[in-house]
């Protein structure tokens, strides 16, 4: 059954209140898209800003598409949601070692979230570089900002997030990060604990991954990875990784 993302209960701890995000909405973003076609500014807006970010990344490609996924381009949209833009090229244009170029970008992206804080119609604008060579099928939509169409129409579905579950799996993690906050204000030696925060994002990632893989966007390990990312605990893991590694040197 769909049901609205701003239906919570009150006494739901404010750690796990983001749950409430994961069910979809009746609609798209009605600020974004009307019967399905995009808010003419909008998309004028996002293109913009896409030129710009390619002026920035100083490359020399063909750029084969820029396009829009994410929650935005469906019916999981939140107050949490940001605009989810890919620039789609090929790699291998750049150089032939992709690893290469991968890294490369990744540097360049950072840089671009730290200057910038864009944001259109009230949402967060996130750019990344995708290669041509890579395919999202997890997906639930997937609309071209160059050609002003469908990729990936999304339709509904019949979803309900097991918030027992999302919660019970959480919780664990959260520990996990609580007990490295806890050592670091213990004096513990730098390797230990740059390692713990390195296995717990490595784990978190990789769950993640596989769950995409298996079951899409509607993944259990989906869901654990946002809810942390929304409630914070990804930013605290962060955050503690940058402060173990300046105290090393103090």
């Amino acid at each position: 059954m769909l049901r609205s993302f701003l239906e919570y209960k009150e006494s739901q701890p404010k750690e796990f209140k983001p749950i409430k995000s994961f069910y979809l909405q009746e609609n798209l973003n009605e600020a974004v898209w009307e019967d399905f076609e995009m808010n003419p500014s909008i998309r004028e807006d996002l293109l913009q800003i896409a030129n710009d970010y390619i002026e920035f990344l100083e490359i020399d490609v063909e750029i084969e598409d820029i396009i829009l996924l994410g929650s935005l381009a469906s019916y999981n949209w939140s107050s949490y949601s940001d605009f989810d833009v890919h620039l789609v090229f090929d790699f291998s244009q750049i150089n032939e070692d992709e690893e290469l170029v991968t890294n490369y970008l990744d540097a360049k992206e950072k840089v671009w979230k730290f200057r910038h804080e864009l944001m259109v119609a009230g949402y967060e604008v996130e750019l990344y570089s995708q290669n041509a060579k890579e395919e999202k099928k997890h997906v639930q939509g997937i609309f071209s900002l160059l050609n002003n169409k469908w990729i990936k129409k999304p339709s509904k579905v019949d979803f309900e997030p097991d918030e027992e579950l999302i919660k019970k799996k959480s919780k664990v993690i959260m520990s996990q990060i609580d007990e490295v906050e806890e050592d670091f204000q213990k004096q513990y030696s730098y390797q230990e604990l740059a390692d713990k925060c390195n296995k717990i994002m490595k784990k978190l990632k990789d769950n993640r991954q596989k769950g995409l893989d298996k079951e899409g966007e509607f993944s259990i390990e989906n869901l654990v990875f946002k809810l942390l990312r929304r409630n914070g605990y990804i930013g605290k893991l962060l955050d503690l990784k940058s402060k173990i590694y300046d105290k090393q040197f103090k």
